[in-house]
């Protein structure tokens, strides 16, 4: 069974900033089946990768968890290291950042037929906003913007590892949300889970729960037609 679990956003408590996303975290805790899973953290998106580990490592060690790290320099310098720590992982999980360089560096380095495989073998994947872009069939992102190579927010193709296109932060910017709703009116063939902060979708194969760790948030699926439709989402199959 291939199990993912793709993340809107929300705060890890790194830095300053609060905890917003532990009934997720144990969720996917829940998903490896295992009482003692392996945990690696590809934290190639980040400029802060390190401390970004470490909070990570916090979490999930205090959840049961033997928590690795795949840094830069392994996979330049060791490739095997790599494949170890992959093919050794209940749970891998790609945090957020840089869309267009986690993208251009997870193909560069072929760690997207790692991830396959590991997929395929069933390990947990997990990825918070461009890691879940990552590992979708694609996502509307503003990686792009931030690096000022364009002026909007732009879709971005993923590894196709589930047919899902994925909205990180929904909800979060207006400017993000009539960009969105104008890229689906040009793309009217498109459906857009779109996942605000602190939801989640737990896919199973070829179907989805959404988890929330804030009650009050949500995930839809979003299409334009002749209007934008918002369905709002709880469990249901990808199509």
């Amino acid at each position: 069974m291939k199990k993912l679990m793709l993340i809107g956003g929300g705060e890890v408590g790194r830095g300053n900033t609060t905890y917003e996303t532990k009934e997720i975290d144990e969720e996917i805790i829940k998903m490896s089946e295992k009482e003692n899973p392996t945990f690696l953290f590809i934290g190639l998106a980040s400029s802060f990768s390190d401390s970004y580990y470490d909070t990570m490592k916090k979490i999930y060690k205090d959840l049961g968890c033997t928590c690795t790290y795949l840094k830069k320099k392994n996979i330049l310098n060791n490739p095997d290291i790599v494949k170890n720590k992959i093919s050794a992982a209940d749970i891998i999980y790609i945090c957020g950042g840089d869309t267009v360089k986690l993208l251009e560096d997870i193909k560069k380095y072929e760690i997207d037929m790692l991830l396959k495989e590991a997929l395929n073998n069933g390990t947990v994947l997990v990825g918070i906003s461009a890691g879940a872009i990552l590992l979708s069939k694609g996502g509307y992102s503003d990686a792009l913007m931030l690096r000022g190579e364009s002026e909007n927010y732009e879709y971005l193709e993923g590894l196709s590892f589930t047919d899902v296109n994925f909205c990180p932060h929904y909800k979060s910017s207006k400017e993000k949300d009539q960009a969105l709703e104008n890229y689906l009116e040009s793309n009217k063939n498109t459906k857009m889970y779109c996942l605000e902060n602190c939801t989640a979708l737990k896919i199973l194969d070829n179907t989805y729960q959404v988890i929330k760790s804030n009650p009050e948030k949500n995930a839809y699926l979003c299409t334009k037609e002749t209007k934008m439709t918002e369905t709002l989402l709880t469990t249901g199959k990808i199509n």
